[in-house]
């Protein structure tokens, strides 16, 4: 394990002070003197073919070099068979490969100019022809026979345990089964997607890019133009925002790319708002079905979740919702199954908590209505179905603390004091209502590598090829290298956003500062051996023809004997004698199979108070508890960060959150700040209260950490949408709860 004195301390951002001031330089705020400028036409319409292009008044206007279409498109190499790159495409379809159009807003053509009015201005005179044909926008418009089972990224999507057929007819038992409807939802982070792209020599790219996945960029790039990977670069030291739409690789980066080499000049591709609801995902439309069955005592007997949910004619993505009714609850009979079916709109693809977050809304609410029936306590009903185990694979997990968060955070909000009546409790005029849910994610990690040069000035340096969204890696980046390596954080830099440091992974599943961990631990370890070795070498130190492997660290910056502490010397010591002003070394692993003998994932509870207004039914969030169990927390206060976050986005699925499509062209009719709604300062009233819970789970990672990005929007919604119900006596089982469906 890693330990040390960094570690889990409350560290302010060091990279707060860059982006406070405006040093922090985002993809889209590069602007070399020169470069072409890139402006995106998009489809009116979202199924058909392209049977004119009239581009010769936008030829003609002042400052456009050239203007791109299918017509005209240079291409790039086709991705090979067998041969996947590191990137993920879950948009497949090339751009400007063809002439069809098979979703409202797909690119279909691309205007370059010598600045961005200019190609803007001319991009409105290109007059596109189009012959139309009837989309499929919604579930309803597809048959029966148009939805498949699906697949995720090599998960499996039908999954069970038992039969739930006998429970489920059983007039014995107490049972329910409702459905849970979520509209599409895009991300929306401050910065949008840009990518500038320059060819440095005919077989040379460099690419700003806003990315999650600087790596897998790299790779898609690499094989899109048959060069090594090494020839690309790829940088991105900031991203303003991402929420899992900069994961995957999208047209518009390609595009940028081969704009830049084919006219002989850097460009500039940055999208807008609008853009951005078409081109860079969303999370799609689910329509659940919950059903549940359980004795009189609330003991579940069988449990089944069936999800239906869209992607896109070139694509595939499956919003998974039924993971979280793998992992929830005891049940001996268990059914997960979900069915996916293509529509004319952009391609879904993962947005925060993919599959976890609108499954968790389903599974939370219905257990919620379970525990209604039961004429029971909610919190009681989870408790006692709080599973020991996976309640599938049977295995135990490497650490749960569920039951400490839930008395935590039960005890701070006050939940004994709950009248279980709907519309019971009030202040004043106003109705109260107060709901739980829990949170759920999995702990997951990948393959990674990191590079450490400590010199004899005993300043440290880490590099891996990581990001920051926000999240705060540059801080616990450097707080994981200062007690793995057993210096003083001052004394150590770390380094992300280059594909020129070693292998990173994508910035999502909150993997990262699992993955990274591991990568620096190994390459820590990798220096002290040879230290050590330098050490048992040397006849003037005093570890001479020690073995090397009873030799330990121990800060600040000493090697000494296993069981003779008082025998050890420094770091510097060793470098100085050796005449050495630099170490360099490098650690990797490959794709981390893990402990099979465990289960691996984090859990929490929230707990929330609404009140409504009877007359005005709009809702007000007014106090929130939330008690979560990552194992160790890196950084106290980036974690509660990232929680406060995954609420607030929480609140906007339950409340306000919904893209809305334009039936005749399928284009998104709330494409901006302003008619797509998220929660803001004065939506959140009472404040959010987090607590974290549990102990260091180093069977999961050195230095006993989960991810925390994704479980803080987990159960959100149902725990508010329940907080609605106790305080109206409503149930609303189709998101968002906007104050007509209070009526």
């Amino acid at each position: 394990p890693i330990a040390g004195p960094a570690l889990g301390k409350p560290i302010d951002r060091v990279d707060s002070r860059l982006k406070v001031t405006g040093g922090a330089k985002y993809s889209g705020e590069i602007e070399p003197a020169g470069a072409a400028q890139a402006f995106l036409v998009m489809s009116t319409v979202s199924k058909g073919r392209v049977t004119a292009i009239d581009a010769a008044e936008a030829a003609r206007a002042p400052g456009v070099l050239k203007i791109y279409s299918h017509l005209n498109w240079p291409g790039t190499a086709k991705p090979k068979a067998g041969n996947t790159p590191m990137g993920i495409r879950v948009e497949k379809r090339l751009p400007f490969s063809d002439d069809v159009v098979a979703y409202g807003g797909q690119y279909v053509a691309v205007v370059v100019a010598d600045t961005f009015e200019r190609a803007r201005r001319a991009a409105m005179l290109v007059k596109i022809s189009y012959a139309a044909e009837t989309p499929a926008l919604v579930k309803d418009d597809i048959p029966a026979d148009g939805k498949r089972t699906g697949a995720n990224q090599g998960k499996k999507t039908q999954e069970s345990k038992g039969s739930v057929d006998g429970p489920l007819a059983d007039a014995g038992l107490v049972r329910i089964k409702q459905t849970y409807l979520s509209p599409v939802e895009t991300h929306n982070p401050i910065e949008p997607s840009a990518t500038y792209a320059e060819w440095t020599a005919p077989d040379r790219l460099v690419v700003h890019d806003a990315t999650q996945f600087l790596k897998g960029t790299q790779s898609i790039l690499a094989e899109a133009f048959e060069l090594p990977a090494e020839n690309v670069r790829v940088l991105c030291p900031f991203v303003g925002g991402a929420f899992g739409c900069k994961g995957p690789f999208w047209p518009h980066t390609l595009i940028a790319a081969v704009v830049a080499r084919d006219l002989g000049r850097p460009v500039k591709l940055m999208l807008t708002r609008h853009n951005m609801f078409s081109g860079t995902g969303h999370r799609p439309a689910t329509v659940q079905t919950i059903e549940l069955a359980a004795d009189k005592a609330g003991r579940l007997q069988a449990l089944r979740h069936q999800t239906e949910t869209g992607t896109s004619p070139v694509g595939e993505f499956l919003e998974q919702c039924g993971v979280v009714s793998q992992v929830s609850y005891a049940s001996p009979n268990i059914e997960i199954g979900h069915l996916v079916y293509p529509l004319n709109l952009g391609q879904s693809s993962f947005m925060r908590a993919p599959g976890d977050a609108p499954g968790s809304w389903a599974l939370e609410s219905a257990m919620d209505e379970l525990a209604v029936a039961l004429k029971m306590d909610p919190l009681a009903l989870r408790q006692l179905n709080d599973p020991a185990r996976h309640p599938i694979s049977g295995k135990p997990w490497s650490s749960k603390h569920l039951e400490e968060c839930q008395r935590a955070a039960a005890e701070k909000f006050g939940w004994s004091k709950r009248n279980p009546e709907p519309r019971s409790m009030r202040d004043g005029r106003l109705l109260v209502g107060w709901g739980v849910a829990h949170a759920t994610y999995a702990a997951n990690k990948r393959a990674a590598a990191a590079k450490i040069r400590l010199g004899a000035d005993l300043q440290a340096t880490v590099w891996c090829a990581t990001h920051d969204l926000g999240t705060g890696m540059w801080t616990i980046g450097r707080q994981i290298s200062a007690d793995a390596i057993g210096l003083p954080l001052e004394q150590v830099k770390f380094e992300l956003g280059s594909s020129d440091y070693p292998l990173g992974p994508v910035a999502g599943g909150s993997n990262s500062s699992a993955t990274v961990s591991h990568a620096v631990a190994a390459a820590a370890r990798e220096l002290h051996r040879k230290l050590a070795g330098m050490a048992s070498a040397d006849p003037k130190s005093p570890l001479h023809r020690a073995n090397v492997d009873d030799i330990l660290m121990t800060p600040p910056g000493r090697l000494v004997l296993k069981n003779e502490a008082s025998r050890g010397e420094g770091f510097a010591d060793i470098l100085q004698r050796a005449g050495m002003s630099v170490v360099e070394v490098e650690g990797s692993l490959g794709m981390l199979e893990g402990d099979k003998d465990h289960e691996f994932h984090s859990f929490g509870i929230h707990f929330c108070e609404v009140k409504i207004d009877p007359e005005l039914p709009k809702v007000r969030v007014t106090r929130w508890v939330s008690a979560i169990d990552i194992g160790r927390p890196l950084n106290a206060k980036t974690a509660r960060s990232q929680v406060l976050g995954g609420v607030v986005m929480g609140v906007g699925m339950a409340l306000l959150e919904e893209t809305v499509y334009d039936r005749p062209t399928g284009l998104p009719t709330t494409r901006n700040l302003a008619d797509y709604h998220v929660p803001v300062n004065a939506d959140i009233e009472g404040g959010i209260d987090v607590i974290f819970e549990g102990e260091p789970d180093y069977l999961f990672t050195p230095t006993g950490g989960r991810g925390v990005g994704e479980i803080g929007i987990t159960g959100v919604a149902a725990a508010l949408a329940n907080a609605v119900y106790h305080a109206t006596g409503k149930r609303i089982r189709d998101l968002p709860i906007t104050p007509d469906k209070l009526m």
